[in-house]
Order: C-alpha cells, then structure tokens, then sequence
C-alpha cells in the first residue's frame, strides 16, 4: 500500500501493465450502525432512432457489512467490503438486515435520528464524530 503520491506515481512508472489501477481507500467512511455500506441504483439508457433517454429508478437499496468498521481490521472482508459473494458467507449475514440491505426508507429513518442525535458527537472543533 503506497503512503504517498511519490510513491504512488513511482509504483505506477514500474508497473509493467497497460492499465493500472490506483484509489484511495477513505479511512473515515459514513457509516450505518457502525458499519460500511454501498449504495445500489439503477437506470436505463435507451437510443430509438437518435433519440437518447434515461430512465431512473427512484427505490434502490443499501447493502451493509456484516462486522462493525475498524481500521484496525483491513483484512476482514467482512468489514470492508459489501458485495453479496463476500457477505453471504459471514455469519453474521442477516443479522441486522435481512440480506444485509437497507431500504432507501429505512436509511433515511436512521440519517433522521443520527441527525436530532448528533449533537451528541460534536467534537471541541463542532464537527460530528460518530466514532464515541
């Protein structure tokens, strides 16, 4: 794991692939119930006779970890990362939501009650720190 851009563009000048991939792992997440999530959507884009259109569809769903966030855990799966082939084989799959997903309804319930809760979290700086 590369610490800096240095690095970053070094590594990137000795790899010997056409295509290197680089990203930033965000170590301070939004988090639902101190675990990592991801956000599903889906749309449609459609061209009939030059005529381009997107369809969007307006309920998608969140799928959760199984395991609390922790950066002192960057080897479990099951904290980092969320897709359905990692998660189903956690035991604690299901545990919190059925399928380890989330409603769009049921997350804006939980962004409701963090937010009349977050003056709990303010830190001496007045930002909200969800990690207490």
């Amino acid at each position: 794991m590369a610490q800096g851009l240095k690095e970053v563009e070094a590594r990137v000048k000795e790899a010997s692939a056409d295509t290197v991939i680089v990203q930033k792992y965000i170590e301070k997440p939004l988090l639902v119930y101190k675990r990592k999530f991801d956000i599903r959507v889906f749309g449609l884009m459609t061209c009939v006779e030059g005529v381009l259109r997107g369809y969007f569809y307006e309920e998608g769903y969140l799928r959760t970890s199984s395991k609390e966030f922790s950066l002192k855990t960057l080897g479990n799966r099951y904290v980092h990362l969320t897709n359905d082939a990692i998660q189903q084989t956690a035991s604690d799959f299901g545990k919190f939501e059925s399928g380890n997903k989330l409603s769009f309804s049921d997350f804006e319930k939980y962004l409701k009650v963090t937010e009349d809760l977050k003056d709990q979290y303010k830190n001496e700086n007045g930002r909200v720190n969800f990690y207490k």
